[in-house]
């Protein structure tokens, strides 16, 4: 009887590891996370940041967050005169 108590634990704590598995690789399949793992790529790079700012719009743009294409092209329009007056 001993060597069952012994043995619980450790079945228990498989079973904890294989769930705490199973939610990070969800979380790995995640829209989200494959976003913030190509944004930390990217920058990685140490890119520009004209390149950061269209990038920053393209995501936006990407999940419609400016409501509608007209929006977005006045968005993308506005991008590029800051880059402009700022010299880029």
């Amino acid at each position: 009887m001993q060597q069952v108590k012994q043995q619980m634990p450790a079945k228990q704590s498989d079973g904890a590891v294989s769930r705490q598995h199973k939610r990070i690789e969800r979380i790995r399949a995640r829209a989200s996370y494959l976003l913030f793992q190509e944004l930390y790529d990217f920058l990685e790079n140490r890119p520009a940041i004209a390149d950061i700012l269209m990038k920053f719009y393209d995501i936006l743009n990407a999940k419609c967050s400016f409501g509608s294409r007209k929006n977005a092209e006045y968005a993308e329009e506005s991008l590029d005169w800051v880059l402009k007056d700022k010299g880029v």
